[in-house]
């Protein structure tokens, strides 16, 4: 399994500060994790770092298409899996640093984007199945499954099963190998960054009032100018489509800063729920008494226990 350290969180909880900090300590490069820093020019909006910061520490997947290209999970998958095996071979420690919680999930776990979809039949057959002998059901039916295929199949997330035996009838196993119990495919730990929320909301607000104060309006004006088409993929993140509504004259500037506001807090909330789908993610609970040489110093300590540091 290729090593990889992972740092997660929603929105403005204080991912990029640890992960730099991280990849100075340990000589390592970065990757990233966002459906829209990939994108050349779009800098305010999407909190991509600095350029001070993107100097300090090598980046992966920043500023890699146009405007108006298209992107997709699948697209970013491909990318990260072939940085990190590269990475490897140079004796480089990746860190994988996301808010994007389908796309850091897709890698972790090596989603297999196939054409095996849902099979609802099936899945009518393993609810009867969990219904009647529960977890260890699934599991000593996805074993035997397994055998045949000279896969130990070790989840014990029912969903993970679901997918596992649907993959398994299929016979297109190849996402199946390497994994854990907890289904992920790399070596390192997932290392989760979480605040109050009130605590986070307010942080959120007063980002996007810098966002503002920094030349958001201008910045999406310039693209305009440059040709960038209003209904392209990479303005369809928060931010982008709020301030194209006020240039319309569709919404005032207050109005287009609170909804900015309200549509990041809402996402935020979004991306708290889909962690809870990774049970493996290691929490780091953040208060008002929290230093960043505690964050700091207990990161390190879940990356010396995988051995790693």
């Amino acid at each position: 399994m290729n090593p990889l350290i992972t740092i997660v969180g929603p929105t403005a909880v204080g991912k990029t500060d640890l992960t730099l900090e991280l990849a100075e300590q340990l000589n390592a490069e970065v990757i990233s994790g966002d459906a829209y820093q990939v994108y050349k020019q779009l800098n305010i909006g999407t909190a991509k770092p600095s350029m001070d910061e993107l100097n300090r520490v090598k980046h992966h997947l920043i500023d890699i298409l146009e405007p108006n290209d298209s992107y997709s999970v699948s697209i970013f998958q491909d990318q990260a899996k072939e940085i990190i095996a590269s990475l490897k071979d140079q004796n480089i420690l990746p860190i994988l640093s996301g808010g994007t919680g389908l796309y850091v999930q897709s890698l972790l776990e090596n989603y297999n984007f196939n054409d095996v979809k849902p099979d609802e039949n099936l899945r009518a057959k393993l609810d009867e199945l969990y219904n009647t002998k529960g977890i260890e059901g699934l599991r000593d039916y996805a074993f035997t499954l397994g055998k045949e295929h000279n896969i130990e199949i070790q989840y014990n997330d029912k969903h993970r099963l679901y997918r596992a035996i649907e993959i398994l009838h299929h016979g297109d196993v190849d996402s199946l190998r390497n994994q854990t119990k907890d289904g992920v495919s790399y070596k390192g730990p997932v290392i989760g960054l979480m605040r109050d929320r009130d605590k986070l909301y307010e942080r959120i607000n007063l980002r996007v009032d810098m966002m503002f104060d920094i030349g958001l309006i201008e910045e999406v004006e310039q693209l305009l100018k440059s040709g960038v088409n209003p209904d392209c993929q990479a303005f369809k993140g928060i931010g982008y489509k709020e301030v194209v509504e006020y240039i319309n004259g569709r919404i005032t500037l207050d109005e287009c800063r609170d909804l900015i506001k309200k549509n990041t807090r809402h996402f935020a909330k979004r991306q708290i729920t889909w962690y809870k789908r990774m049970p493996y993610i290691e929490w780091i609970h953040i208060d008002n008494d929290t230093s960043k040489d505690f964050i700091f110093n207990k990161a390190m300590d879940l990356i010396r226990r995988e051995g790693l540091a």
